[in-house]
């Protein structure tokens, strides 16, 4: 059909400018030939009409776009450019928002590309300013929170995806669209992201206000979409990280035959029981959730190794808050080591990541409390290399530098943990 229309567009471009003959013929190597050189075709066809029209800003931004789409691969480990056509992708961004700094669709693709690269912090001012350039389209509301939380501006992430929600939702109300905003396909992905962020910042009025509006927009989560069961654990972390005993006793236990978010149910009832205090109450939550990892769902189906470590972490985090609660350092370091050895085995990024916070602060929290201060403090350094700022850590950090008997250093760590956070107080025993 896309052939069709292209080689349609080329038998009636008699009138065409020769850069519109040229795109349309682009689009013919973009859906013609082989399969697996279609993307490199349309990438380099579309590059020749950006270097003979430099200024164009549409030209550059689909030219970007090509490369971008066309590489397996950003980039390898270090945050170094795994493709020629990424290096390019940035040279020809880079340019025309030195020329059109205000341009939305370059800076939406810059975003994308500088996020997991080896310096996010370039997109910085880009993000600052694309909301006010496009205050009512969500997704650019949205977008530069992937920038904030990559550079460890919890807060402001968490502000971006509250707004970009409220956008959601005023469209729906004004226009009355097809399915509503459950039928809008990122809306779960801007109320996921501002959750992730909310939970590194403490922001707990406005992510159990998110946590509300997820569960009432997603209430019936398909058995087999185990990603949109993982995003849904965030609304139930949030109710266990801040929300009041009375909202927590309210979730309604998900159904048998959803025993991911019975987990889930169990992980938010646990940490509430540690924030109360009540070892029996988490211990008996890990416990369910040990039952619960043995139903006969999690042997088949899609993402079955990632269901299972997913699953098994938060069992262990919850063993670790009790037995640190209880003083057993022993054992929590052996379930935060678990949990953080499995965390390890995946990606620890994403947009946002999947897992809500690095658990290896939760290991350096027992290693503190253990004796090992040392240990402790080189653990959250190697942490923050992959979550800048995270103001919990921070608080860690500052408790292993005062037993370290550096004041000024323990000083500074928690002025930095007071940054971001802007919730309650800290706790060794929760971090």
């Amino acid at each position: 059909m896309a052939l069709k229309a292209a080689r349609d567009a080329r038998r009636l471009a008699r009138g065409a400018t020769p850069m519109q003959r040229q795109m349309i013929d682009a689009m013919v190597q973009r859906y013609s030939g082989s399969d697996r050189s279609r993307s490199r075709r349309f990438a380099t066809a579309m590059d020749r009409i950006a270097k003979r029209n430099p200024t164009d800003v549409t030209v550059a931004a689909i030219t970007a776009d090509a490369w971008m789409l066309k590489a397996d691969e950003w980039w390898d480990d270090e945050g170094k450019a795994a493709d020629p056509g990424i290096t390019r992708a940035m040279q020809i961004l880079e340019q025309t928002l030195a020329r059109s700094p205000n341009d939305p669709a370059a800076i939406h693709l810059y975003i994308h590309l500088t996020e997991w690269s080896d310096d996010p912090h370039k997109a910085i001012p880009y993000g600052e300013r694309l909301a006010a350039l496009a205050p009512n389209a969500s997704h650019l509301v949205h977008m530069p929170s992937h920038t904030f939380y990559r550079v460890g501006r919890y807060k402001d992430a968490m502000m971006s995806n509250v707004n970009a929600v409220a956008l959601d939702r005023r469209y729906d109300g004004l226009a009355k669209p097809p399915g509503g905003v459950k039928g809008m396909p990122l809306h779960g992905h801007n109320i996921h992201f501002g959750m992730g962020g909310a939970l590194m910042a403490g922001g707990d009025v406005e992510g159990l206000k998110l946590a509300d509006w997820f569960l009432a927009t997603y209430p019936d989560v398909p058995v087999n979409n185990t990603w949109r069961q993982m995003q849904t654990h965030n609304a139930y972390a949030i109710y266990g990280r801040f929300g009041a005993a009375d909202q927590v006793a309210a979730l309604k236990e998900p159904p048998e035959s959803y025993p991911m978010l019975r987990i889930s149910w169990r992980y938010a009832r646990g940490e509430a029981a540690a924030r109360a205090g009540d070892t029996a109450a988490v211990r008996a939550e890990a416990a369910a959730i040990a039952v619960l990892r043995g139903h006969a769902s999690f042997s088949t189906g899609p993402m079955q190794d990632g269901r299972k470590a997913f699953t098994e972490l938060y069992q262990r985090v919850l063993e670790g808050r009790a037995a640190m609660i209880d003083g057993d350092h022993a054992a929590a370091l052996t379930a935060f080591g678990r949990a953080a050895e499995l965390q390890g085995q995946g990606e620890e990024g994403g947009d946002p990541p999947i897992i809500w916070y690095p658990t290896r602060r939760s290991l350096a929290a027992a290693m503190l409390a253990s004796g090992d201060a040392a240990g402790a403090k080189a653990k959250i350094l190697e942490l923050l290399e992959d979550w800048p700022s995270d103001p919990y850590s921070y608080f860690v950090l500052a408790q292993a530098e005062t037993a370290l008997g550096d004041n000024t250093a323990a000083g500074e760590a928690e002025r930095r943990s007071r940054i971001e956070w802007i919730g309650g107080r800290m706790s060794l025993k929760l971090a």
